[in-house]
Parts: C-alpha cells; structure tokens; sequence
C-alpha cells in the first residue's frame, strides 16, 4: 500500500511540473503514409478542436497549419496584386471545439479570402481565384467504353472540385463513353466527356452542373460561363485591347517602361525635349558721333 501511495504521489508531482499546452488551432492526426495531399487535406479540414489566434498575420497561420495539419497550405500569390499585405495582424479568432475548415473561414474573413481543397493540398485565395484553380486543375482521360458516370464521379475524387450529375438522368448517366485526353484542365475535361454523352455542363459559381443538353441550355444564360486562364503577369494584367497592345508600367522610380508582347519590361531611351528659343533681336546700327 505504501508503494502504491508513493507511486500516486510522484505521478501528481509531475503532472504539477509539466508545463500547459496551449494549441492555437486543431492539431490533427498525421496523415496515413501514403495518402495524396488532397485525402490529408479534406481530413485535416474536418478535425475538430479549439483555435486561437490573437494579433496574428496570414503569414503565421499559413505557417501553424502547415505544421499541425501536416499538409500543404498554399496561399494564392494572385492575391497580391490587391494590395494585401499578409504580415499585417489582423487575425482574431477564439472557438472551441470548431472543425478546421470553419474556424479558418473565420480567419481569413478579414481578407475576403476563402479556402479549398485540389489534388496539392489546401489552396487559399479570393472566391474567384480559387474557383478557377480548383476547376483548371490539370487531368487526364482514358475511357474505352467507360460508364459517363462513373468517369465523372473518379475526375471529382482527383481534384476535390464540386462535378455534380443531374440525378434526372437515370440510365442516360451510364452511358457508355470512349475518349482520351492528356493533361487539360478539369473544366474543358468535364464539357467534352458531356458532349461525347450526349449531355451538356454549366458552370454555376464553383459547381460544373451535368445535366442534359435541353436543360443545360435553358440553364446557360443564368449560368457562370468557362473559367479563363490567369493573366502571364499575375502582377501587370494585359488591357483589353489584349496582350497585341503595350501599355505603359513604373519599373522604376518615376521612370516608365512598357510591357512588349512576348517581352519583359522594357525601358524606353529617353528622348530630350526640344525647348523653342525666341529669335534674337536685330541689332541697331552704331551711329559716329560728329566732331
């Protein structure tokens, strides 16, 4: 008995002298060896726990999530371009017991920034921008005679983009589909295996809709149209005119440059302005004096 009671005493003596732990966000389990970033991600993101962030940048809870979540966190370098500064801290957020996925929304709501899962991992960036990286996301097809089906729902496991199928379509959703494409983005793969199928896509905000050609069609003009690719310059954007017309840029202190298709920023020599000099006078004649 005595051992026993010396035993319980030095365990509460050094749970007395272990220093509090504190998390600042969900830490969750390491992902299963082997698992593609994305399934590490959408697991991650759904892990509940507490968050704490007081008077923290972008840049510190990027870096904390990176760390305990133990996945790729990637933040959108487009956003920089609006003048955002991730070093600021501007960063609140105490919840308990709250999933990774909502207290991050939370996070970010100070920078209109939103979060999502693609096949690298968690993509952080505005509405538009993560729309378009998750649905331009690069794949591939090989079908020979594959159920459409099918096809669609293993192209939405790949990436972690939103491709839903028209519960309406019944058996015409088993169709059978024969097409191969290489290394194209989700979208364009998602509109062709549709036209092959006999069907049509929209695209509804982050959300490609497979429905059939009749429905798809009504559907179009409250639609979203494609995603477009980011501009060669996430920095310097081409004018409307188009990438044909170069257009002036600072590339330096008060000193401007233009962008030539196909081109870096390029200084112009400077040319010396011409002053206009007023015609000098006539001269008078010197008259002798008389003697």
């Amino acid at each position: 008995m005595r051992k026993l009671i010396r035993s319980m005493c030095a365990a509460a003596a050094l749970a007395a002298a272990a220093p509090a732990v504190v998390s600042a966000a969900p830490a969750p389990a390491a992902p299963a060896k082997g698992s593609s970033p994305m399934d590490g991600a959408r697991k991650a993101l759904d892990e509940v726990g507490d968050m704490n962030y007081q008077n923290k940048s972008l840049n510190e809870v990027v870096d904390d999530l990176k760390t305990k979540a133990k996945v790729p966190v990637t933040l959108d370098p487009a956003i920089f371009q609006f003048g955002l500064d991730p070093n600021m801290q501007a960063i609140n957020v105490t919840a308990k017991n709250v999933k990774l996925r909502d207290g991050l929304r939370q996070a970010l709501a100070p920078f209109n920034l939103k979060c999502g899962i693609t096949k690298d991992g968690i993509f952080i960036s505005t509405e538009e921008g993560l729309t378009t990286k998750q649905l331009r996301q690069r794949v591939s097809v090989d079908c020979d005679g594959t159920p459409f089906a099918a096809t669609l729902k293993q192209l939405a496991a790949d990436t972690g983009a939103n491709v839903v199928l028209d519960p309406r379509l019944k058996d015409k959703a088993n169709a059978a589909v024969t097409l191969k494409l290489d290394d194209v983005p989700l979208e364009t793969a998602v509109r062709l295996l549709s036209e092959v199928a006999d069907l049509g896509a929209v695209r509804m905000n982050n959300v490609l809709f497979v429905t059939t050609a009749e429905r798809a069609e009504k559907l179009r003009p409250a639609s979203d149209g494609p995603t477009q690719p980011g501009n060669p310059n996430p920095v310097f954007p081409f004018p409307p005119g188009g990438p044909d017309r170069p257009f002036p840029v600072p590339i330096g202190p008060g000193v401007p440059g233009v962008i030539l298709p196909g081109g870096p920023a390029v200084d112009p020599a400077p040319v010396p302005p011409v002053e206009a000099k007023p015609a000098p006078a006539p001269e008078k004649p010197v008259q002798q004096e008389k003697r």
